[in-house]
């Protein structure tokens, strides 16, 4: 069979569209296991990476960003890294991919929309839409904190 270049890579993209995935070493925690289930746009944008990428890009002593609570935290992080400067790194290319994946648009920068968007959601009903977004078929969490 002599395919042609067009067929093979819509043959291949529409395969890659429809696979489900199963995610080996998830941190998408259990919902029994409450609060270390982080999620919504505070919890992503205070992702350790960020934090880190946040803490060399702005004169903030590093104890000081530790005394904030979450939101201010995530409010820092937002203004430092997608306000002031322009998202180019791998973990903040991956803040503005989940909010689009979502449906926001991440072009408003507006957090407090975003913030809306989460808190109009309950937890299990979020982890289903990611679920479906990314069309995961299941998780393996492989770092139980409460297994030996």
């Amino acid at each position: 069979m002599n395919l042609k270049k067009e067929e093979v890579s819509k043959f291949v993209k529409k395969s890659v569209d429809e696979v489900q995935i199963v995610d080996l070493h998830t941190h998408i925690f259990d919902l029994r296991f409450k609060d270390l289930l982080l999620w919504g746009v505070d919890d992503l944008l205070t992702y350790h990476y960020l934090i880190a990428e946040v803490m060399r890009l702005s004169d903030m002593p590093y104890d000081e960003f530790w005394k904030m609570g979450v939101k201010a935290q995530s409010d820092f992080i937002w203004k430092k890294l997608f306000i002031e400067n322009s998202p180019v790194s791998e973990a903040t290319r991956g803040v503005i991919t989940v909010l689009k994946s979502v449906g926001l648009d991440p072009a408003k920068r507006d957090l407090e929309s975003y913030r809306k968007f989460f808190a109009s959601k309950k937890v299990d009903e979020y982890i289903d839409l990611v679920f479906k977004i990314a069309r995961i078929k299941y998780v393996i969490m492989t770092n139980d904190p409460f297994v030996e």
